[in-house]
C-alpha cells in the first residue's frame, strides 16, 4: 500500500507523518492525540509540550496493554465456549 505524507499540528507543533492510512483515519488519531496533550498541558502552565506528550504516550500505552488482556480473556473466553459447543454436540 502506498504511503502518504501528512503535516499535522499538535499544541501548535509542527509534524509530519508519513503513513499509508487515509486523511480521515490520520485526522481521527491526531484529534485524540492533541485533546490529550493539551487537556495535559492546561493543568499547570509550567507543564511543557515533552512532559505533555510522554504523559499521552505512557496513557496509550496503559490503554493498549489493557485492551491487549480485554481481547485475550474475550478469545479465551470465546475458545471455552466453542469447546463447550463442540463437546455438546458429541
Amino acid at each position: 500500500m502506498d504511503k502518504n505524507t501528512y503535516t499535522v499540528t499538535l499544541a501548535g507543533r509542527r509534524f509530519t507523518l508519513s503513513s499509508s492510512e487515509d486523511s480521515e483515519h490520520i485526522s481521527r488519531i491526531v484529534n485524540i492525540t492533541e485533546e490529550s496533550i493539551t487537556n495535559i498541558m492546561s493543568l499547570d502552565r509550567r507543564i511543557t509540550f515533552e512532559t505533555a506528550a510522554a504523559v499521552t504516550a505512557l496513557r496509550f500505552a496503559e490503554e493498549i496493554v489493557r485492551l491487549q488482556e480485554d481481547n485475550t480473556r474475550l478469545r479465551r473466553s470465546l475458545d471455552e465456549a466453542n469447546e463447550d459447543k463442540t463437546s455438546v454436540k458429541k
